[in-house]
């Protein structure tokens, strides 16, 4: 009913089944988010994933195949809103430093909003199975990302300096900040993820871009 109310169009079996389908789906994505984000990949298994979502195992293999397939789709998601909204960030009007910016600025708000994210890949990245698959969503990224530094700042294109040591440098101090939430909330007495401090962080971000982009010009490279 609910659904012939917003459509304006009558419900029928097929349309039924597709919009659960449809549901079902996404509910075993996030069942599957949350416990790849809390016990990894290896650790979470298909049972849990389906009674997580009330749903049985026949369904999961349905949608995804098998237990990698699920986890890759959960990759491939999360990716693929990275990557728009990143490349969205890219594209705004302004400066080139005003561009990286808001790409560090909007990262920094992807992780905050996505905290199983960077769990995940980081898991992962530590040698897990799925390597492959993350290294061909961020290929093209950072392949962007260097390419936006070497056309606006040619002096990157070697040295110290040079846009694949910036690209790395950055990637770490954004990602250990969410990867080491727990253990910095530890440390410094107060949550690193509270809107102050992601606030703080970001400016800190924006003052090490600076403090680089001041050694070029003075160092004249």
């Amino acid at each position: 009913m609910l659904f012939s109310k917003l459509t304006g169009r009558p419900v029928n079996s097929e349309t039924t089944r597709i919009a659960t389908s449809l549901s079902a789906r996404e509910q075993i994505l996030e069942a599957a988010d949350r416990l790849f984000g809390d016990k990894g990949f290896d650790a979470a298994s298909v049972r849990e994933i389906a009674e997580e979502c009330g749903v049985n195992k026949a369904l999961v293999h349905y949608h995804f195949g098998s237990k990698d397939g699920l986890f890759e789709s959960v990759l491939d998601k999360y990716y693929q809103r990275l990557d728009q909204v990143l490349l969205k960030a890219m594209q705004k009007p302004g400066s080139p430093r005003e561009r990286i910016f808001n790409m560090l600025d909007t990262y920094v708000d992807f992780l905050a909003q996505y905290r199983n994210f960077s769990r995940i890949v980081q898991r992962e990245s530590s040698g897990g199975k799925h390597l492959e698959r993350i290294r061909e969503h961020l290929v093209p990224m950072f392949s962007r990302g260097r390419k936006l530094l070497h056309d606006a700042f040619p002096e990157t294109s070697s040295g110290a300096l040079a846009a694949e040591h910036l690209l790395v440098s950055f990637y770490g101090m954004i990602v250990a900040y969410f990867t080491w939430a727990e253990m910095l909330k530890g440390l410094t007495g107060s949550d690193p993820l509270s809107k102050t401090n992601l606030a703080g962080r970001k400016k800190h971000l924006h003052k090490m871009l600076d403090t680089i982009l001041k050694e070029m010009v003075r160092s004249g490279r």
